[in-house]
């Protein structure tokens, strides 16, 4: 898993909020595949507790963006990717151990 360019575009009543101007950190993405998940669980008794519809994941370093201000609604999109993919901000994880976890749900 590695880290890629990220830019957070926050929104507020349908538009850029101004209050919080786009910001650029380098953080990892994992894409969430509707086609590879394992729903049934396999041999050893795994199963999928993170059940999503396709998205994605943010996962940035909270110790290195302790001032990292994202909210459900905001946009992300991967500047390293090709044609620069955008996903919404669907859920955040309540911080813990040490890391943050931010749910990514398709651009409408």
């Amino acid at each position: 898993m590695f880290a890629e360019r990220v830019r957070i575009v926050a929104w507020v009543d349908g538009r850029e909020d101004p209050d919080r101007p786009p910001r650029e950190i380098v953080a990892p993405i994992i894409e969430e595949d509707r086609d590879t998940q394992n729903l049934a669980g396999d041999r050893s008794d795994t199963f999928s507790a993170n059940i999503r519809t396709g998205g994605a994941v943010l996962k940035p370093d909270p110790v290195t963006y302790p001032d990292l201000d994202i909210r459900t609604g905001d946009t992300v999109i991967a500047l390293d990717r090709p044609g620069e993919p955008q996903w919404r901000v669907s859920s955040i994880d309540p911080p813990g151990n040490g890391r943050l976890i931010i749910n990514l749900g398709d651009c409408a």
